[in-house]
């Protein structure tokens, strides 16, 4: 009975969800769900006495050297996307509304990254490992899982680059158990990609 509960926890919160709103068939704006979504898994692991809470511990060994070196190779490779295939975006936030750029910097960290993190990371591994017997294939589901909260911006190239990131996100919170970690470098991909004009692929429905 468990494993069937969790089950459609899982296919409700992380696969209809995304198709209802894909479909516009709830009348709510889309940040609405992400932040019940979060409410919610934080209010399952807080009351579970066996989730453990030193991922939420500020350590002083996180892979910077890594993690600085993956967001350079980012940075390098899709500016020149952009550069050939969008160049009325390349760099467009930083040049054109320095303020606004200045705001998704800040504030992207903490209403999008860090949710995100927590429930597609902290929480899904945790919760459903239970269903799961082969980490790889749950790996692939949290990617999946991951990629399908982007269908909203309904563009090929949200889902693509949601889908490795989550490939990447996961492995670095795996290996280093730090809710904190996979926060720092979501947060750092994710401005990147917002300043170079990748971002536009996140924000404007095509």
């Amino acid at each position: 009975m468990k494993k069937l509960y969790l089950w459609l926890e899982m296919i409700f919160m992380f696969l209809v969800l995304p198709v209802l709103y894909f479909y516009e068939l709830i009348p709510v704006h889309k940040a609405v769900p992400l932040v019940i979504v979060f409410l919610y898994c934080l209010f399952i692991v807080f009351r579970d006495k066996n989730f453990d809470r030193g991922i939420f511990r500020i350590k002083r060994d996180y892979p910077w050297q890594e993690i600085l070196l993956k967001g350079f190779v980012l940075l390098f490779i899709t500016s020149i996307w952009v550069y050939i295939f969008r160049g009325d975006v390349f760099f467009y936030l930083p040049r054109n509304n320095f303020w606004i750029w200045l705001a998704v910097i800040f504030t992207y960290p903490i209403w999008s990254a860090y949710t995100q993190e927590f429930i597609y990371r902290a929480f899904f591994f945790y919760r459903y490992k239970l269903l799961f017997r082969n980490p790889l294939v749950m790996l692939l589901i949290n990617a999946i899982c991951f990629s399908m909260a982007h269908i909203i911006f309904r563009n090929w190239m949200a889902l693509i680059f949601t889908f490795v990131g989550s490939l990447i996100f996961s492995f670095t919170y795996l290996r280093n158990k730090s809710l904190n970690a996979v926060f720092l470098e979501h947060s750092l991909y994710g401005n990147i990609l917002f300043t170079n004009g990748l971002g536009i692929y996140f924000y404007l429905p095509n």
